[in-house]
């Protein structure tokens, strides 16, 4: 379900995991005003201009969207991205001391950032590349104990596979340091479900709460939560990823849908 952006900041309860949808075109400069010197510091390393502009989005978007949970100035919230490869500010995004779990993903025309407090959070938006093969990349992708079918020689099956794969290792922190094929999913045409993961971030695959996400014509996306239980998982798109997006007023319920 896709929702139009809340007048209000709507409630996260223990068992939500909300999606928050922005499209980078929309980026201005009171976008750049909300990130801090060390975001700001990385833009320059993005070396294209529609680059710059989803990490930019992305960043503004984690921020307006997590500080209309905690109440605060999106400037003032302390966002801390550590690589366990090096000493760059370039890792997952963290929210410490807020209770928020958050994720970011960008390609093409979206932008989505997932905050839930149930427990570690991935998510993964891919733009459905017709250049794609499928069959030159399946060995490299699959595990050999997964199931192959039809849907994962097609362009939308396989990136299907590949966003549940991508938004389990990102909710571990691992990301694409772990092969792809040391996660196990289940099929594209079925209900998504994690079978097994292996290497660094071995764990048991019924800890994993996994979902398929609307991400438009053209796009594939999934999310995965460890350890979170029954989820339900909400989207709502914003217009403008910028601090004008949240208007003060009482929280509400959100709306929702699995």
């Amino acid at each position: 379900m896709l929702l139009d952006a809340p007048q209000v900041v709507p409630v996260l309860g223990p068992a939500d995991c909300h999606i928050w949808w922005a499209d980078p075109a929309t980026v201005t400069d009171d976008c750049v005003a909300l990130l801090d010197g060390t975001e700001r510091e990385r833009i320059p390393q993005q070396r294209r201009t529609e680059d710059r502009r989803r990490f930019i989005a992305g960043r503004a978007l984690l921020r307006t969207a997590a500080a209309g949970y905690l109440g605060l100035p999106p400037r003032r919230l302390e966002v801390v991205a550590r690589c366990p490869d090096c000493s760059r500010n370039h890792g997952k995004p963290e929210l410490p001391g807020t209770g928020l779990q958050v994720s970011v993903s960008h390609s093409g025309t979206r932008v989505a950032v997932a905050v839930t407090r149930a427990g570690a959070v991935g998510i993964d938006v891919e733009e459905i590349s017709t250049s794609v093969s499928p069959a030159e990349l399946l060995p490299h992708v699959i595990g050999p104990a997964e199931p192959r079918t039809p849907a994962h020689a097609t362009a939308s099956g396989f990136h299907r596979m590949w966003t549940r794969k991508e938004a389990v290792l990102k909710a571990t922190g691992q990301g694409l340091r772990v092969p792809l094929s040391d996660v196990g999913v289940s099929a594209p045409e079925e209900a998504p479900r994690v079978l097994f993961l292996r290497g660094p971030s071995a764990g048991p695959a019924e800890d994993f709460v996994l979902a398929d996400l609307e991400a438009g014509a053209g796009c594939a996306a999934a999310v995965a939560v460890i350890g979170g239980g029954p989820l339900v998982f909400t989207s709502y798109s914003r217009s403008r990823p910028s601090a004008a997006a949240f208007s003060p007023g009482p929280p509400r319920a959100a709306e929702t849908g699995r």
